[in-house]
């Protein structure tokens, strides 16, 4: 159960619907349950930040079946096999999936901390959904995580048949920096002439311009996000002599012409808001066909308070609506 005693006082004119002021509330009391994040070393925060979102990830839907698997990446076998989780809603054949990376700034969180994220589309969207436990950086720098999604990808797509998925329907998604990795991967599909069929990008990250209205309007930690945090992400994924016009790390600087459908999950409280909106406007530049999904008072990582807040239930509804829609075609 999610405990909420020791939350902070959020004041009610920050734009915040009630339901997604209690979800920035109950992230400031887990976080206020442990030793200050500044005081422990990576290995402790990592901790830390998987204990505090525990309590959201339980509960949800129920999948028919849940496996654990594991694949080699020979680019990368110096980070050990890669974890995969997969998620089947139903004993239906020849489903659609979904090959999903989870947020954390490319630092934290896991499949674990996003299970029920990913069950939640599962079982809305009709979709098997494949988590990917990308290696982490700063251990594991640009472009490791990029290119473990992209093999997480063509695995998928080697093994449909064996894994009852429609190899014609795998599409990619991922929240935060992996809907930066989710869009990466597909322009780097485009070079191999692979394509997933569709693109799900919830609050992503997709260049790091922070000069933005909403980097400094929804800075703070009642938003669940902040700028300099995101500065420290950046740094950490890319390394202090990183490429920072490299459209493989920052793909609102590549072309985007030829990608499949995106839907963009855009919570308007948040500080990588803008970065949404000006990918939009680029793929209507592009010709590529897409739907923005704005949500009024909720802030970044809103999707994982879907326990407990209609917000995030109708967004859930909305986005795995677009994606059946695709389905239906």
């Amino acid at each position: 159960m999610i405990q909420e005693a020791s939350a902070p006082h959020y004041p009610d004119d920050d734009e915040l619907r009630p339901d997604m002021r209690r979800f920035a509330q109950t992230l400031a009391a887990g976080y206020a349950a442990h030793p200050p994040l500044a005081s422990v070393d990576l290995a402790g925060v990592r901790r830390i930040t998987e204990a505090v979102r525990a309590p959201l990830a339980q509960g949800g839907p129920r999948m028919v079946r849940s496996d654990e698997r594991s694949i080699d990446v020979p680019a990368h076998a110096a980070h050990g096999p890669l974890r995969l989780r997969v998620h089947r809603p139903s004993d239906a054949a020849n489903l659609p999936a979904l090959v999903y990376l989870h947020g954390g700034g490319w630092v934290f969180f896991s499949i674990d901390s996003h299970d029920r994220l990913m069950r939640e589309i599962a079982a809305r969207a009709g979709r098997i959904v494949i988590g990917v436990d990308y290696a982490r950086a700063p251990e594991a720098r640009f472009p490791v995580a990029l290119e473990q999604a992209g093999a997480a990808w063509r695995w998928a797509r080697e093994q449909a048949a064996v894994l009852g998925i429609d190899a014609t329907r795998i599409a990619l998604g991922g929240d935060s920096a992996g809907a930066n990795l989710a869009l990466a991967t597909a322009l780097d599909l485009r070079s191999q002439g692979l394509a997933p069929d569709a693109l799900l990008l919830h609050y992503g990250c997709f260049s790091d311009d922070d000069s933005t209205d909403s980097s400094t309007r929804f800075d703070g930690p009642r938003f669940t996000l902040e700028r300099e945090e995101m500065r420290g992400f950046w740094n950490d994924y890319l390394g202090p002599d990183g490429d920072r016009d490299s459209p493989r790390a920052m793909p609102l600087k590549a072309d985007l012409r030829g990608l499949p459908r995106t839907c963009l999950v855009v919570p308007e409280c948040d500080v990588l808001r803008d970065s949404s909106l000006a990918l939009a406007a680029k793929l209507g530049g592009a010709g590529v066909p897409h739907a923005l999904q704005r949500h009024a008072g909720a802030p970044h990582s809103f999707l994982e308070a879907v326990s407990f807040s209609p917000t995030a239930d109708e967004a859930f509804t909305q986005c795995c609506a677009w994606l059946r829609e695709g389905d239906a075609a």
